[in-house]
Parts: structure tokens; sequence; C-alpha cells
């Protein structure tokens, strides 16, 4: 599992970003892929500083 920074806006709950495996930064969400056929959704997550891309499953 990687590193996660959490978020908290100012008006919603607590978002949990992974932070990047190459730089450390905080990572956003760039595409989700729903759940289907029993697989858990898919979650892909970039770093704007580096451009590195992670893809884990929701609730890992």
């Amino acid at each position: 599992m990687l590193a996660q920074h959490s978020l908290r806006p100012l008006d919603g709950p607590i978002a949990v970003r992974p932070a990047c495996p190459n730089c450390g930064r905080s990572m956003y969400l760039k595409r989700t892929c729903k759940a289907a056929d029993g697989l858990a959704e898919l979650r892909t997550f970039a770093c704007g500083e580096c451009g590195v891309y992670v893809t884990e499953a929701a609730g890992d």
C-alpha cells in the first residue's frame, strides 16, 4: 500500500489521496472504473509533478 495524505476540504469529509511513490507529493484522482462482475472499483491517481500514474482497487 502506498503512503497517503489526508486532506480536509472546508465544507466536506476528509479526502485521502496516495502519495506519489516517486516524489512523495499528493496525487490527484484521474479516473475511476466502476465495480463490475464481483471486481472492486478501480481508481487511477496521477502526480502533477512527475507524471507517475498509480491504479489501485477501492478499499485497498
